[in-house]
């Protein structure tokens, strides 16, 4: 009932207002969040570490300062290797030069850089939110792009540790291949390898 429940829930959140309801149900799971704001405080948490001490004397603020610094933003380019290769093209040769020496708010944009790890400058990572994202004018044209390019499935938002296993299993086109989320983002790194079929 729980399933059907919720299948039947999110069947009226497409259907409402057609295309706009679609929409809405990407951008909450994209680069437009609608997240409220985390309280990144836990008194539990820091008493157990506390307990342990396994920071020295003198660094537990520095040490939960650098716990509550966000993840830097990371995006992946999806797809067959010819149409990955012409997003990528656009991202680098327009998007990205948009945002040099670009502020907002007074914090310095600072350009997305490929991770050096990752085959073929296939994914990058930033220090944009998408908090900028969403109320900076100057970068309007980006975050639509980005928002656009996700909903057609050519770019994933994901953290760069989920981007790991994938490569280091080595997956293939000629694999088989199961039917989990992470089995597609298996997948899809086997097809960045491949190019287009004909026809």
């Amino acid at each position: 009932y729980g399933r059907e429940g919720r299948g039947r829930r999110h069947r009226a959140e497409e259907g409402r207002d057609g295309d706009q309801g679609r929409r809405g149900w990407h951008r909450r799971r994209g680069w437009e969040g609608g997240y409220p704001e985390i309280v990144k405080e836990n008194k539990l948490f820091e008493h157990y570490y506390q307990e342990l001490k396994i920071v020295p004397e003198g660094e537990w603020d520095q040490f939960m300062e650098a716990l509550r610094e966000p993840l830097p933003a990371t995006l992946r380019i999806t797809g067959y290797k010819s149409h990955a290769k012409e997003i990528l093209h656009c991202l680098k040769n327009k998007y990205f030069k948009e945002l040099e020496d670009l502020e907002v708010d007074g914090q310095k944009v600072e350009v997305p850089q490929p991770l050096s790890w990752y085959p073929e400058e296939l994914a990058w990572h930033t220090n944009l939110s998408r908090k900028i994202l969403r109320k900076s004018p100057q970068l309007e044209k980006f975050h639509q792009f980005l928002v656009s390019e996700t909903e057609s499935g050519n770019i994933s938002r994901q953290e760069a540790v989920s981007m790991i296993p994938p490569l280091l299993l080595n997956a293939h086109p000629h694999h088989k291949r199961g039917l989990s989320l992470r089995m597609m983002w298996t997948t899809s790194v086997a097809i960045c390898s491949c190019t287009r079929p004909k026809g």
